[in-house]
């Protein structure tokens, strides 16, 4: 059985984080890292809006997903000690990770690379609620919904 892993911070999850998981699935059996609030803070300077344990608990119900596991760091040799194959989006290639780089040599893992889904990500999601918040909350108010 061929294991494959990813990871990610899977914030307001949406169809490009679902082509990662299916396209990693496609290759065997799937493990995914969720990364915890404190590591996607780290690098990205803010917590995720959802928080770790909703975030595992959707990626756990997925189907496509065969086990989940908690990310606390990137790429860590311990977890990565049963994997053959590592996928990830094709927007990371150019980071520098050098923890991957030594489990990649150490473990002889093999890195493949899934198309980035452009015209969708957790950013841009972000940046359309923000542009568009006087209208999304004008809307929400019409209905009735309370906004706090």
């Amino acid at each position: 059985m061929i294991r494959v892993y990813t990871s990610g911070t899977f914030d307001l999850f949406h169809y490009g984080h679902l082509n990662v998981l299916l396209e990693g699935k496609k290759l065997g059996h799937l493990t995914v890292g969720v990364s915890t609030d404190e590591l996607v803070e780290s690098y990205k300077g803010l917590k995720p809006i959802m928080n770790y344990t909703d975030r595992y608990s959707i990626i756990k119900e997925l189907r496509c997903v065969d086990e989940v596991i908690i990310q606390e760091t990137f790429f860590d040799v311990k977890q990565l000690k049963n994997i053959d194959i590592i996928v990830l989006g094709d927007d990371w290639i150019d980071k520098p990770f050098p923890e991957l780089d030594v489990a990649l040599k150490a473990l002889k893992i093999e890195m493949r690379y899934i198309p980035y889904t452009k015209r969708l990500s957790t950013s841009k999601i972000k940046k359309y609620i923000v542009d568009n918040s006087d209208s999304i909350i004008m809307n929400l108010e019409n209905r009735g919904t309370q906004i706090k």
